[in-house]
């Protein structure tokens, strides 16, 4: 079972690495009080949010030097871009980095591995003449994250790290995966980018075939063997 999952995903995401992350839904508005904490910050994430009237707040920790990134892209459901912008605060409270995504050039960008087309908004990392930047070094501290826009509206995938990672063996490959193909794309289409697409079915109709051919072979056996048995 654990193989035929596998082969599941391998089949449905044909695309390159480099364009992957971990995806994980943000079902709430984290605050300035209460922030989203980022584990692993250096471990490629992409947090799914939607602003509803407040700004939304991510926090780093780390005790260790690491290596920091982060970018805004947004659906791309038609050419009107909802601009949002992206700021670093330091551990005493002072900005660092500040993307104004009114003033940005948003860029269409189709994301082979959700096979979904993106408005490549603000990033904060080194300038390396590619669609996306690399990351930059970080001392130890705690850094906040500050995702706004004038009405403080929007759906934005918030992407964190460029070290993709995604299972370091077969189970650890399938418990994330299995989320991502039967759950979080149907979820994120239907709640987070308000439309239907029919690509994120696909899975389950495949899962569903599988199944019923496993039936089907099983029955065939058994059957088989009990008609040898009775002659």
């Amino acid at each position: 079972m654990k193989k035929l999952l596998l082969i599941l995903v391998l089949a449905f995401f044909n695309f390159k690495v480099v364009y992957a992350h971990q995806p994980k839904l943000i079902k709430y508005s984290p605050s300035s009080n209460e922030p989203h904490d980022v584990i692993n910050p250096e471990i490629s994430k992409a947090y799914y949010g939607k602003l509803s009237g407040e700004p939304h707040y991510y926090k780093i920790e780390s005790d260790t030097e690491f290596s920091f990134y982060v970018g805004i892209t947004i659906p791309k459901i038609d050419d009107n871009i909802k601009w949002i912008s992206l700021e670093v605060f330091d551990q005493n409270n002072n900005s660092i980095f500040y993307e104004d995504g009114k003033e940005y050039d948003w860029k269409a960008w189709y994301e082979p591995y959700a096979r979904d087309w993106y408005w490549i908004g603000p990033q904060i990392g080194t300038h390396n003449d590619k669609e996306f930047k690399g990351s930059l070094k970080f001392e130890v501290g705690t850094y906040i994250i500050k995702i706004f826009n004038d009405d403080n509206a929007g759906s934005y995938s918030l992407a964190v790290g460029d070290i993709e990672f995604f299972g370091a063996n077969l189970l650890e490959k399938i418990t994330i995966w299995a989320p991502i193909l039967f759950y979080i794309g149907p979820y994120m289409d239907i709640f987070y980018w308000h439309k239907f697409d029919f690509k994120a079915y696909i899975p389950h109709l495949t899962l569903i075939i599988f199944i019923y051919i496993f039936y089907w072979a099983i029955k065939k056996i058994f059957f088989r063997k009990k008609n040898i048995s009775i002659n």
